[in-house]
């Protein structure tokens, strides 16, 4: 990052540096008109063509004088302003001994000024193709027309001024363009920083204001559940007693999402690793979900083992949130199985379903926070599973294609190390 001196620099360099760098030139160029008239005439050049190359020089040195003091640049205006200029400046070189003349190196003043205002733009291609086009006719042409070379030394010493001069000219613009272009960059990552600073700040507060609410929900829900159970326990009518139980079940599923959503924004906390048989974890899970796969018809399994120290509560619940997901996306005579073993000095745990699978897109996006394909899904069940595994410096992995169901492979370090836990700020 720039230290102050050089911002306070850039900034005085972004608002006068090309007006600058303009006048600077023109400076520059009416000291080289002077000198090289003045080495014409002790060479001895013809009179009337020194007087005609003063005109010439004149009139385009004024042209650039008018351009600074007119308005903003227009399609007509660029023409009028840089056609003439350009001509002048071959006219120039034509009354000098043409293509032997000493002047050919100012046309490298106006060519590098038009590619600094409008860059490799419609007008400089043009001006590009006009002097190739007239130094291939002063090339052709009777050199006669062009008058007498230029004797030496008068020859060398404008020659090497006029190439000097475009020397100096076109450093002048590329420290004023790099100037510029640093000060830019610079209030560009200054602007960049503070947008993250206030999108981070609002996303916290969010956050906080999220879990502040769903915290507050929870209690009253828990009231409401139990008040509609006892009322529907209570009720005589059939269809009233059944309708409460919807209102218990429609409940208990908003509990459910409470509880998905305030462990989405709460911070992960900090791991609690012991020595555990990832199989009896497993069947933990698909005992708790047994009943849940039977009313939809599906067959639960578990195959392999493998021990490893892990937190088993964080793995418990990432587990809980792909079987679940499984099940959702299986039909009935399907299967969810739960694979084990390890590999590569690591355990791995694969979630199986015979389910529809998913297309590519779909894949693409699964785990982002709160995308889901499921009507009453809230997409954070993958978000908090990948959360757990990466909280114990492993990843999840998912594989699937439409109608050959889905895979969620999660990969876990045989051993607990304590960098374990230090990434578990990061993944939260």
């Amino acid at each position: 990052m720039p230290s102050l001196s050089q911002q306070q620099w850039y900034r005085a360099m972004d608002a006068t540096a090309y007006a600058s760098a303009m006048r600077a030139t023109l400076v520059w160029v009416v000291l080289l008109v002077v000198f090289v008239l003045a080495a014409l005439a002790v060479a001895g050049y013809p009179s009337w063509r020194i007087l005609a190359l003063a005109a010439t020089l004149a009139t385009c040195v004024a042209w650039r004088f008018v351009r600074l003091g007119g308005q903003g640049p227009t399609a007509l205006s660029d023409t009028l302003t840089v056609v003439p200029r350009f001509l002048m400046i071959l006219l120039g070189q034509a009354l000098t001994g043409g293509i032997l003349s000493p002047l050919l190196g100012t046309i490298l003043l106006p060519f590098a000024d038009l590619v600094v205002r409008s860059g490799w733009s419609r007008m400089a291609k043009a001006m590009t193709a006009l002097v190739v086009a007239g130094l291939f006719a002063m090339a052709v042409l009777p050199a006669s027309w062009f008058g007498p070379q230029v004797p030496n030394p008068a020859y060398w010493m404008i020659l090497l001024a006029t190439l000097a001069t475009g020397v100096a000219a076109n450093t002048r613009y590329v420290l004023t363009l790099t100037c510029t272009i640093v000060e830019c960059a610079y209030e560009a990552k200054l602007a960049r920083e503070a947008m993250v600073q206030r999108a981070d700040a609002r996303a916290r507060d969010m956050e906080q204001l999220a879990a502040k609410l769903l915290h507050e929900l929870k209690n009253p829900l828990a009231a409401i559940k139990g008040l509609v159970q006892l009322s529907a326990r209570a009720a005589c009518d059939p269809d009233s007693r059944e309708q409460l139980y919807v209102v218990v079940s429609e409940v208990g599923r908003m509990e459910g999402i409470l509880k998905e959503y305030l462990s989405f924004s709460r911070p992960l906390d900090a791991l609690r690793p012991q020595r555990l048989s990832l199989g009896s974890l497993a069947d933990e899970v698909l005992s708790a979900m047994d009943a849940r796969a039977a009313s939809g018809g599906v067959v639960l399994r578990r195959r392999g083992e493998a021990n490893v120290e892990a937190d088993p509560r964080r793995l418990k619940e990432a587990l809980f949130n792909l079987v679940g997901n499984a099940l959702d996306a299986t039909s009935k005579g399907g299967a969810v199985e739960i694979q084990i073993e390890e590999a590569e000095g690591t355990a791995r745990i694969a979630v199986r379903d015979s389910g529809r699978g998913m297309p590519a897109e779909v894949l693409e996006r699964l785990g982002t926070p709160f995308f889901t394909t499921r009507d009453q899904g809230t997409g954070v069940g993958v978000a908090i599973a990948r959360a757990a595994f990466t909280q114990h410096r492993g990843s999840l992995l998912y594989t699937s294609a439409p109608g050959r169901g889905t895979t969620a492979l999660g990969i876990l370090p045989l051993t607990h190390s304590d960098r374990s836990s230090d990434g578990a700020s990061a993944a939260g």
